[in-house]
C-alpha cells in the first residue's frame, strides 16, 4: 500500500492550520492559558507563601515521648489533634475545589497560585495532626481499640465531629452552584483572623517544642491566608450586590458556627450531637491544657473570638456589610437564620 508523498502531506497540513481558524472553547474551562496579574500586592503574597514553606516532617516529633504522659493525658491531647483534623483535613479539598473554580472561570494568576499554596499548608496543617496522634497514641484515631470508659467517649465524641464534617462538605460542594466565588469566600476571613489568633496564643502557652513549632506554623500560615481574604475583600466588596451582601452576612454567622467546634464551642445551629458531648469535650480539653498542649480556657477563647471578631466586624462594616449577631461572645448584629445544609466556610 502507498503511503503517500510525505511532502504532500505536510504542505496540505500547514495549508489548513493557515486557513482555519480553532473552534471556541467552551467555557467553563481551565484553558485557553493565562497569567494575568491585576493585584501586584497578591503576586507578592504568593512569593511570600512560597518564602514560608516549611516541612512538618522536620518538627522533633521523636521528642514528644508518650511515656512522659499518663493515659489520660496522651488519650487527651490526641483528641485535640484529631478534632483539630476535621478542619485541617477537609481544608484541602475545600481550598483545591475553589481553585479549580478560579481556574475554570479565570480569575487572575496570584488568586489561582495562592490557593494552590493554601491547599499545600492545609495538608501540611493535617500533616502535623496526623503525627502528633501518632506519636501519643500510635493508630489514634480509626486504628486505635480503647481500653476504657474514657477512652471509648473520646473516639465517640471523634466520630460525631467527623459526622458533622461530612454534612459541611456535603453543603460546601452543592455551594459553587448555589452561590458565586465572592460569596463563598469572602466569609473566610473571619476563621482565618481568629485561627490565626488562637493558635498563636495557643503556642506561646504550649511547654513542649513539637506543638509550640507545630502551632507557631500553624498561626503564621492563617495569618498569610488571612491576608490573602483581606485583599480579596478589597476587590470585590465595592462590586457586591445588596443581595450578596445579604449573603455575605449569613455566611460569616455560618463560619462561627462551624469553626466553634475547635475555636470555642459549638452552638447548636449547625451540629448534631449527643447529649454527653460536651462533658466529654470539656473533660478532654481540660486534661490536655494541664498535660501542656496550650489549649486556651473558656474564657480565652471567648476573649480571642471577641478581639479577632470586631476587627473582621469593622472592615466588614467599611463596605456597608451588615455584621451578623454573635450573642454567644457578646457581639451584636443582624440576626440571619442559617441553611444547616449549606455551610461554606473553612480556614
Amino acid at each position: 500500500m502507498s503511503e503517500g508523498n510525505p511532502e504532500e502531506s505536510a504542505s496540505t497540513e500547514a495549508k489548513l492550520t493557515a486557513e482555519e481558524e480553532p473552534p471556541q472553547i467552551e467555557l467553563p474551562n481551565v484553558y485557553p492559558v493565562e497569567w494575568r496579574t491585576e493585584s501586584q500586592r497578591l503576586a507578592d503574597l504568593y512569593e511570600t507563601a512560597k518564602n514560608q514553606s516549611w516541612n512538618p516532617s522536620q518538627i522533633r516529633w521523636d521528642l514528644l515521648n508518650p511515656k512522659d504522659y499518663d493515659d489520660k493525658q496522651r488519650i487527651a491531647m490526641a483528641y485535640w489533634w484529631a478534632l483539630l483534623a476535621n478542619f485541617e483535613n477537609s481544608g484541602a479539598p475545600v481550598f483545591a475545589q475553589a481553585m479549580i473554580h478560579t481556574f475554570e472561570t479565570h480569575h487572575e494568576d496570584p488568586v489561582k497560585k495562592l490557593l494552590a499554596s493554601i491547599v499545600l499548608d492545609e495538608c501540611r496543617h493535617d500533616e502535623c495532626c496526623m503525627r502528633a496522634c501518632n506519636r501519643l497514641c500510635a493508630g489514634f484515631p480509626w486504628n486505635y481499640k480503647p481500653r476504657s470508659d474514657f477512652e471509648n467517649r473520646a473516639l465517640k465524641n471523634i466520630q460525631w465531629v467527623y459526622y458533622n464534617g461530612s454534612r459541611y462538605w456535603k453543603g460546601y460542594q452543592s455551594a459553587f452552584n448555589k452561590y458565586s466565588f465572592p460569596i463563598i469566600f469572602t466569609p473566610f476571613m473571619m476563621g482565618e483572623k481568629c485561627a490565626a489568633t488562637l493558635f498563636n496564643e495557643m503556642s506561646k502557652q504550649s511547654n513542649h517544642p513539637a506543638f509550640g513549632e507545630a502551632l507557631r506554623n500553624i498561626a503564621r500560615d492563617e495569618s498569610r491566608h488571612l491576608a490573602f481574604t483581606w485583599i480579596n475583600l478589597e476587590n470585590v466588596a465595592p462590586l457586591l450586590t445588596e443581595e450578596e451582601k445579604k449573603s455575605v452576612t449569613k455566611q460569616i454567622r455560618a463560619g462561627f458556627v462551624f469553626l466553634s467546634m475547635i475555636l470555642y464551642e459549638p452552638p447548636k445551629d449547625f451540629w448534631r450531637l449527643p447529649p454527653d458531648f460536651l462533658e466529654t469535650h470539656y473533660a478532654m480539653e481540660e486534661i490536655a491544657r494541664n498535660a501542656g498542649l496550650g489549649i486556651l480556657t473558656m474564657e480565652e477563647k471567648r476573649r480571642v473570638w471577641k478581639r479577632a471578631i470586631l476587627e473582621v466586624k469593622k472592615r466588614l462594616e467599611g463596605y456597608n456589610i451588615e455584621f451578623p449577631d454573635l450573642p454567644e461572645i457578646g457581639i451584636s448584629g443582624k440576626e440571619v437564620t442559617l441553611d444547616p445544609n449549606v455551610l461554606v466556610t473553612s480556614f
